[in-house]
Formats: structure tokens, C-alpha cells, sequence
């Protein structure tokens, strides 16, 4: 089998991340930590703060749990001169602390600065999208962990389908929310 027909059936698997469910607990961020034993300093996963915001009586704030994109097209492993970024053939995109120099090239050129140096191992860290479990079957940490389960991990078709779930569930809960006092009848 060639490389190119050995590659088309790695499975891709993706994270997927809904803001709308974030609540900001940042439990993502702490079992990447302690997962990859990583300084306090040290995050390979950041949760932002969006807001507040005010729209009449609606007050609403939006968390976003950011991690490596695992790009495409990866500037950080294009920017490594010594071969340490690297990209499976899933798409996760990873640092070989073994061949890392520490030299920082691969922070410069992300463009979300993800990649970061650890003061304790003078080496890359970044989100390797746990790919030790993923090879075990298992899910991420940070997905795992996530308390309401906005990170989700799967197949691009698995993890879309819950998203739309997801969706379909808020939409119903905001119409009852409207609609309280009012009854339905069944004709029969």
C-alpha cells in the first residue's frame, strides 16, 4: 500500500468548541496542565471573556475556549528548522520535545501565539491534541473535563451532529421561555 492510499484512511477527528455553552469554569485549562504536568505559567489552553453585553433587559457574557487550531497548513511547523513541529496524518499538530530546540520560531510564526516556551524544560508546549489518548481511543482532557460539554471530539460528522443537537435543544428551550403561561392543545 502506498503512502498516499495509507493516508486516506486515517480517520480525521476534530474538536469542537461552542462558545454559547462555555461558562468560562477554565476546567479545560486545568486538566491540560496537569495532564502535560505544565507550570502554572505554562497554558496551552486559554479561556477568554467576551463581554458583557447589555440589550435591554438581556445581559449575556461569552467564553471561548482557545487551543491550537491544528491548521491545515501550519505556519508554526513550516517555521521549525529543526523538525520538532510536526503534523500527523489525523491533522493534530504536535512538538517532538526530543528534536525541539526551544528556539521560539514556532511561536513567532503562529498566528494565534499559541505555541509557548516552558521555563522548566526549555522546550515548545502547545496543545498536542492529546494524541497519546486519542491513539488510545480516548477523548482529549480539555473535552473530557469540560463540565457542560461545549468541547466536544470526534468525527467532523459526529461532532457536528451534536452541535446541531445542541442547537436545536437551545432553540426549543428559548421558544418555551417565550411562550410561558401559554397551553397547547392536542386535537384529538
Amino acid at each position: 500500500m502506498s503512502l498516499q492510499s495509507s493516508l486516506s484512511h486515517v480517520q480525521k477527528m476534530t474538536l469542537l468548541k461552542d462558545a454559547a455553552s462555555c461558562i468560562g469554569c477554565g476546567s479545560c485549562v486545568a486538566a491540560c496542565q496537569l495532564e502535560h504536568d505544565l507550570p502554572e505559567e505554562v497554558r496551552t489552553v486559554n479561556v477568554f471573556q467576551v463581554g458583557p453585553y447589555a440589550e435591554g433587559e438581556r445581559h449575556w457574557t461569552l467564553f471561548i475556549s482557545v487551543a491550537c487550531q491544528h491548521c491545515s497548513r501550519p505556519h508554526c511547523v513550516a517555521a521549525c528548522r529543526t523538525g520538532a513541529m510536526q503534523k500527523r496524518a489525523d491533522g493534530i499538530v504536535f512538538s517532538d520535545p526530543e528534536r525541539c530546540i526551544g528556539c521560539r520560531a514556532c511561536s513567532l510564526a503562529c498566528p494565534f501565539g499559541v505555541p509557548q516556551l516552558n521555563p522548566a524544560t526549555g522546550k515548545i508546549a502547545k496543545c498536542d491534541g492529546c494524541m497519546e489518548r486519542v491513539d488510545k481511543g480516548l477523548w482529549p482532557v480539555c473535552a473530557l473535563k469540560c463540565p457542560t460539554g461545549s468541547i466536544q471530539f470526534g468525527t467532523p460528522d459526529r461532532v457536528v451532529s451534536a452541535r446541531q443537537r445542541r442547537q436545536a435543544l437551545r432553540m426549543v428551550d428559548t421558544f418555551a421561555n417565550h411562550l410561558q403561561g401559554a397551553t397547547y392543545l392536542a386535537s384529538d
